[in-house]
Formats: structure tokens, sequence, C-alpha cells
């Protein structure tokens, strides 16, 4: 461990497992983004301004606070998180404290990554409630696809139409998808869990996605549904993309 280093640990919100974030002083203090539950060993660092700002979140109340390595790592084991481009060891640590009782907190587009990595590398990102956001769009997309297709299915065959074998065709492409999507995410969290850079997890997650999709079309319906099954995700991914990018914030921390 380093000064300046980005720190996660694994964490659990309820049933769903989550990574927490934060910055390494070099000091045996963490500065991060969480619960006054988890109490500052210093609540002097805090203007009564930054005090009175606390916003409630579910029943609880944020603020970007310095604690304890130990209370940080709540007896989990601490991970560093590698970085492509890191802002200098200094400029780190200084946008660290210059947050600090900072209550702004939003679970999509402000949470705890992105406050971190904001800090890391200047860029406000969260990778898992990217990941979350855009994994649910495809997921949506292809279900839609899917129940879409059906419906033109039932309508080709009640009116006698042979258009019927190609709605089904489309409809396999949708399920394949879906298919497709529980792969890219199984790889992903296998890759991150072997300590892969997130960019490096995400492209073997999203050549097993699409590998997957295509298997599943060619065995549901041999090379027209692997053709179909593979152009229908590409396609939902390029459309979540959209999606997801048209709806991010120009927030900076």
């Amino acid at each position: 461990m380093a000064q300046a280093d980005l720190l996660s640990v694994l964490c659990q919100w309820g049933i769903i497992p989550f990574r927490h974030y934060g910055i390494d002083m070099g000091d045996g203090t963490v500065i991060h983004l969480a619960t006054l539950a988890n109490n500052p060993e210093d609540p002097q660092a805090f203007s009564e301004e930054a005090q009175a700002a606390q916003q409630p979140v579910f029943g609880s109340r944020m603020m970007v606070q310095r604690v304890s390595w130990d209370t940080f790592a709540d007896g989990k084991p601490v991970r560093i998180e590698q970085v492509s481009n890191p802002l200098p060891a200094a400029e780190v640590l200084s946008r660290a404290e210059g947050a600090l009782g900072n209550t702004y907190y939003h679970l999509a587009f402000g949470n705890c990554e992105h406050f971190a990595r904001a800090w890391k590398t200047g860029e406000h990102q969260s990778h898992q409630s990217d990941r979350l956001i855009r994994g649910a769009l495809r997921v949506g997309l292809a279900g839609l696809a899917a129940t879409a297709n059906q419906t033109i299915r039932k309508a080709a065959f009640s009116s006698g139409m042979a258009s019927g074998a190609t709605a089904a065709v489309s409809r396999a492409a949708g399920v394949a998808s879906m298919v497709g999507e529980v792969a890219r995410h199984s790889v992903y969290a296998a890759s991150r869990h072997a300590e892969l850079e997130h960019s490096q997890a995400e492209r073997n997650g999203r050549r097993a996605g699409l590998l997957s999709a295509a298997l599943t079309g060619l065995i549901t319906r041999g090379p027209v549904g692997c053709a179909s099954a593979t152009a229908l995700y590409i396609t939902i991914e390029a459309m979540s993309d959209r999606v997801a990018k048209s709806g991010k914030p120009n927030s900076n921390d």
C-alpha cells in the first residue's frame, strides 16, 4: 500500500455485493464518502456549515470523511485498484482533503466510487453504477426484442403469413442476447476477482457475451440464428451505451 492509492473493500448491501472505495492518505488514514455511522476519528475536521448540510440518504447521513485504516477496512481484505492514468500523488491527496465535509450523494451519479476515482484520475466515474445501468438497459432491450417478436409471430401465424419463421428467429435472438449478458457479467466478475483492471475485465466480458449470444443463436436457429443474435447483441450494446451516456450528468467533485 502506498500514499494516494485507490483502495476498495468488498461489501454487501442485503444480498447485493459491491466494492467500497477510498484514498490511502499514507498516514494510516483513508478518505472516503460514507455514512456517518462510520464516525470519523476527528469530528473537528468538519466545519459547522458542512455538518449542518448533511443530507439524509436511506435514513443515513453521508459525508466525505477521514477515518483510520482499520475503520475503512472493517476487517475485510483491502485491494489496490489499478487505474490507467492516475494524477500525481500530491494532487490526489489535495483533491481528497479538499472534499472533506462534502455531503453530496447520489447512488447512480455520486457514490463513493465516483468521488474516489475523481480524486485519483480527475474523471467522475463509477464502473459499478455504470455497468449496472448499462446492463439493465441491455437486458431490458433484449427482453423487449423477445416479447415484441413473439407478438409479431402470433400475428403472422393468425394471418397465415410466412413471416412467422422470421419472427421466431428474431425472438430467439432476443433470448440469446440475454444469455450473452449473463455470460458477460460472469466473465467480468471473474476477471475482476483475478484483479484485472476494469477496462481489461470489460473487454473480456464483452467478448464472452458476444460469443455466448452468437453460439446460443447458432444452437437454437442455425447460421441464420447466429447472425441474427450477433447483430441484435451489437445493436443493443450500441443503444444502451448511447442511452447511458445521454443520461450521465456533467458534474464535478
